[in-house]
């Protein structure tokens, strides 16, 4: 049975075989005869195209004899260009003289600029003008905290110790205390929208907005510091914040009830407690010699006043951290005092920084600040009971105290309202005079309408 099996086996193998090998000797046969006719299809193809007849190349005719001289030198700059000898060409601008008169009558529209006539526009980079920052970062000392309210702590009073061998048990008065105040951090903020068409047409636009709105923030606070009353409202004569401001230098106490020129009050640490009125000091505050009374542009500042000034500062508290805070203007009629036979007094005396503005004076740096009041009032008026205090001189480090919260939120919302973006900035502080002995406040008038 098996020996049968193998037979039929062997039979279908060669007969599949006997296939195989009439199908392989068909396959040459087919090829030859497809490449044949794709070959006579291609040569009929190529017969076809040879026996059309292909039109000239038509010029468009040029409509103005500006592109008819416009297409020439082209062409002749082509052809200059394809040839060996690129050394000098000689190109024909007109073909005649007709031509040439022609190109000069069309072309007389465009003889001035393009401005108008589809000239391209040029773009200055986009900018702002400065602002002064706040002179006061940087002369001040700066704390910040992640609280809402920051609160002072003094040790006043004496010990009480007296002489002798024997131990002092209180030979003298014991006036050991402590004195706070505490102030919350006052808020200042900003949103406004601008159209986001705006922000994609004006390159460099969102940059100069941001940075310009910081210096804002510097500019507000900076006017808050100096001038702002924070027992009082705001209103057209305390604009500055009011009760929602900083505590500036001007509100502060502590110069004489009636103007004595020469003369210098005293500092105080003010009341003890938490409240809104805690911690409002009395600084030390010297009148100028001659008051400025209320008239418009005087300046009666006098040599010896700024001698006074200084003086007027306790010693111990003559340190490298001690600085003048000086009104431009008042800085001007410093820097123009002069002696009898009408010299600078500080350049001979050498006591002023020749270099710059000032930048020293009486061995002491100078920081200019814009912010303070002028050393007499800017409009016309009757006698009144403004104080104006030009400058300041002390130990910054140790009188006056900045108090930051740690972060300034800025934020850029794009879906609060459609088509525009939403910039918000925000930022929370808090000022204080910290130790009234320190600074030495001058009033150059306190009659200003």
């Amino acid at each position: 049975m098996s020996q049968v099996i193998l037979e039929k086996l062997d039979a279908i193998e060669a007969k599949q075989a006997e296939s195989i090998t009439a199908v392989e000797a068909k396959i040459p046969a087919a090829v030859e005869a497809v490449k044949a006719e794709m070959q006579e299809m291609v040569s009929a193809l190529e017969a076809k195209v040879a026996s059309i007849n292909m039109p000239e190349f038509i010029r468009t005719p040029a409509k103005t004899v500006r592109q008819d001289v416009n297409r020439s030198v082209r062409e002749q700059l082509a052809t200059f260009y394809k040839g060996n000898n690129r050394l000098e060409k000689e190109l024909q601008i007109f073909a005649d003289e007709s031509q040439m008169d022609a190109y000069l009558k069309e072309a007389s529209a465009l003889t001035a600029g393009g401005d108008g006539k589809g000239g391209r526009t040029g773009y200055d980079p986009v900018f702002a003008a400065l602002r002064l920052a706040n002179p006061m970062r940087g002369l001040s000392r700066t704390v910040a905290t992640d609280g809402s309210s920051y609160q002072f702590r003094v040790k006043t009073g004496n010990a009480g110790v007296a002489w002798g061998y024997t131990i002092q048990n209180n030979g003298a008065s014991t006036t050991e205390d402590t004195s706070i105040w505490q102030l919350v951090l006052q808020d200042l903020n900003v949103q406004f929208p601008i159209r986001t068409a705006a922000l994609d047409d004006i390159d460099g636009l969102e940059a100069n907005v941001v940075d310009d709105m910081l210096a804002e923030f510097a500019q507000a606070e900076a006017l808050s510091m100096i001038q702002n009353n924070d027992q009082a409202a705001q209103s057209g004569t305390n604009p500055y914040g009011g009760t929602n401001g900083l505590r500036g230098l001007d509100q502060y106490a502590g110069s004489n009830a009636t103007y004595t020129g020469g003369t210098c009050s005293v500092a105080a640490f003010g009341t003890s407690g938490t409240g809104s009125s805690s911690g409002l000091h009395s600084l030390a505050t010297y009148d100028q010699l001659t008051s400025n009374v209320n008239t418009v542009g005087l300046n009666n500042i006098a040599y010896k006043d700024v001698i006074n000034t200084v003086y007027a500062l306790p010693q111990q508290y003559w340190t490298p951290n001690t600085k003048f805070m000086v009104s431009p203007i008042l800085a001007q009629a410093i820097r123009g005092l002069q002696d009898t036979n009408g010299r600078p007094i500080f350049n001979s005396m050498e006591s002023l920084n020749p270099d710059g503005i000032i930048g020293q004076m009486l061995g002491f740096d100078v920081v200019m600040n814009k912010y303070l009041d002028t050393p007499s009032q800017t409009t016309a008026g009757s006698a009144g009971t403004t104080s104006l205090y030009p400058m300041y001189f002390g130990d910054w480090s140790r009188g006056h105290t900045i108090i930051d919260r740690l972060n300034m939120v800025m934020r850029r919302y794009d879906q609060t309202l459609p088509g525009f973006i939403t910039f918000f900035g925000e930022k929370r502080l808090a000022t204080s005079v910290r130790d009234p002995n320190a600074l030495i406040r001058y009033r150059s008038t306190g009659t200003a309408t």
